[in-house]
């Protein structure tokens, strides 16, 4: 009787510890923290027509962009109080190492509440004049 006790003991001790592994199987596991592309901790940093100036560098030169936004995202890890990067900045950076490509750029007038190409003003003014 008493081999029959104690065989019982074991047996609830291991079916404890089974179930025990089988809830830490199951259990739903925190999601890992995703780490950001360098292309999107660049891309964060960017405003006023960086995101623009960064996808016209990847069309002009695919290869040579990635190098470049790896640099820059170092840097940025290294140094997370960094201000934002605007687009003439970065377009500089690219001039600067010598990746020269052209941005399409247009000039707006306010006119009656509507802002207009300066090209279409233009013409406009030479419609009205006789």
């Amino acid at each position: 009787m008493e081999e029959d006790s104690e065989l019982s003991r074991i047996n609830a001790r291991k079916m404890r510890e089974l179930k025990r592994r089988i809830e830490i199987a199951t259990a739903p596991k925190p999601p890992k923290p995703v780490e950001k592309t360098n292309q999107e901790l660049v891309m964060e940093k960017l405003y006023d027509r960086g995101d623009e100036v960064l996808n016209t560098a990847y069309s002009y030169y695919p290869k040579e962009t990635p190098i470049v936004v790896d640099h820059l995202a170092d840097y940025l890890k290294k140094n997370p109080k960094t201000e934002k990067i605007s687009g003439g900045e970065l377009l500089s950076i690219f001039r600067t190492i010598g990746l020269r490509f052209s941005l399409k750029t247009s000039i707006k007038v306010q006119e009656k509440g509507k802002f207009i190409d300066l090209a279409d003003k233009f013409k406009i003014k030479r419609e009205e004049e006789p």
